[in-house]
């Protein structure tokens, strides 16, 4: 069944290089334009984003590439299409690049397990679990999470004792009343370190469970494999050959990069002299849906609030810009050489294959799902949860169903989203500069956004 859905992604991806579409436009009416205009404006103004810019391409060409609201607020500049943004946990897919390149240039193989070329790793259990494993998030190492007080669930818990605090495998195990905040202020080697001392929570490739440790191992593998920093291997091998000389890696806090749009969070009660509005517009459009709410602010993101270069690493270091991302587009439509093998993004776009015969939701650093399957695919992972919005297991789609691969990030300040929708050639990435609410009349992921432009290029022939 994996060879079958092999060859029909190859094949697929065979259709939309070659550009065979009676529908394909080389851009977009101006109607449609105003129409994209009003749906994003509407959207910043009912979830009260900041700034953003989204980009949305046709077989890998840009039809539709805008920016709209501040980059920064209170300086009063505006947000560009050339804009920074930080894009978290779509670093990923930038170490998955990495790491297929690896694989086609012989250095190691899909199935070797990890330990062979990381001996030193912090957990012995580790050793047997596979590149395959991390890739895939099907390993079982464990996100971590520092968690105090409340009732421990020893079902499904251990403890283990971590500069003071207790560790737990991440929020989901808790048992009632405990506090548990995230690690990423945590320097990557000791979030490695540390994660290590937490039992693996199942057999390598018995589950899916999105963790973050997973990739900055693979970090680590990139380094050893290649005797280069993961910032220079990445640079020299996947970013400068693909021309995308705006992506690089964040270096927050001071010294600032200059372009570099400022992270936001909302703020309702008790709001300071700092709180600003988030947004407006000269030109607001007057059919949205819904109105703005109502006493919502916004804030700039603390400093010792941002998830530093030092904890992120490869698993959600880089900072680009459209005009990056569009690049980068054009070479995954053209499944360019200079990135990867074709069977390298075939593995990457394929489903993973658990022990149990199953197909996660998940490839290779990409979500992989079919769209068609329920109105809830692709859906935002929330990382510190584990990915646990995201359903374990599904069928694999069919030839009526739109196949879809995408990579979402999020962390203080920053959200971001790629989605490619393979079968119509559409592909939609959307920046924004808030922390955006996981529920309530705020609640917000680009991939709602990115849904509804697509859609929209759809029902208008694109």
């Amino acid at each position: 069944m994996r060879g079958l859905l092999s060859l029909f992604l190859i094949a697929l991806s065979f259709f939309i290089v070659s550009g065979c579409n009676d529908n394909e436009n080389n851009g977009i009416s101006n109607e449609l334009k105003l129409l994209l205009d009003d749906i994003v404006k509407c959207t910043m103004l009912e979830k009260q984003l900041p700034g953003l810019s989204v980009t949305a391409l046709k077989n890998g060409r840009v039809i539709y590439q805008e920016a709209f609201g501040k980059a920064d607020i209170e300086a009063d500049i505006d947000a560009k299409v050339d804009t920074q943004f930080a894009i978290a946990s779509m670093t990923k897919i930038f170490t998955t690049f990495s790491v297929m390149q690896l694989i086609d240039d012989g250095l190691v193989d899909l199935d070797d397990p990890i330990g062979m070329y990381l001996p030193n790793l912090p957990n012995d259990d580790w050793n047997t679990l596979t590149i395959r494993n991390l890739l895939s998030m099907s390993s079982g190492m464990p996100e971590l999470a520092y968690c105090t007080d409340g009732e421990t669930n020893e079902s499904v818990c251990e403890d283990v004792s971590v500069d003071g605090k207790e560790v737990k495998f991440n929020v989901p195990c808790m048992g009632t009343g405990f506090e548990c905040v995230d690690a990423n202020r945590v320097p990557y080697m000791k979030f490695i370190n540390d994660a290590g001392l937490i039992p693996v929570q199942f057999d390598g490739g018995a589950k899916y469970f999105y963790s973050n440790t997973n990739f900055l191992v693979l970090g680590e593998l990139i380094e050893t494999l290649s005797g280069k920093s993961y910032e220079t291997y990445l640079r020299e091998n996947v970013l400068l050959p693909l021309g995308m000389t705006n992506t690089r890696p964040n270096n927050v806090p001071p010294p600032v990069i200059a372009d570099l749009a400022i992270g936001y969070k909302h703020v309702k009660e008790n709001t300071g002299p700092q709180a600003v509005e988030c947004i407006t517009f000269n030109d607001a459009p007057d059919n949205c849906s819904t109105a703005p709410p109502q006493g919502v602010k916004c804030e700039a993101i603390p400093t010792d609030e941002l998830r530093l270069p030092a904890q992120s690493f490869s698993a959600g270091w880089l900072i680009s810009t459209q005009p990056d991302m569009a690049k980068l587009e054009n070479a995954l439509n053209s499944l360019s050489p200079v990135l990867m093998s074709p069977e390298s993004y075939v593995d990457m776009w394929t489903n993973t294959v658990l022990n149990d015969g199953m197909f996660e939701r998940f490839g290779l650093g990409w979500g992989v799902c079919s769209e068609l399957f329920d109105q809830n695919c692709p859906v935002p992972l929330d990382p510190l949860a584990g990915g646990d919005s995201l359903d374990k297991i599904f069928e694999l789609p069919t030839d009526e169903d739109g196949l879809v691969v995408y990579k979402d990030g999020a962390l203080a300040g920053y959200s971001s989203i790629i989605v490619r929708y393979l079968d119509d050639g559409i592909t939609v990435v959307v920046f924004d500069n808030i922390k955006a609410a996981t529920e309530g009349e705020l609640k917000f992921a680009p991939l709602d956004l990115a849904s509804e432009i697509a859609v929209t290029l759809r029902e208008n022939g694109i």
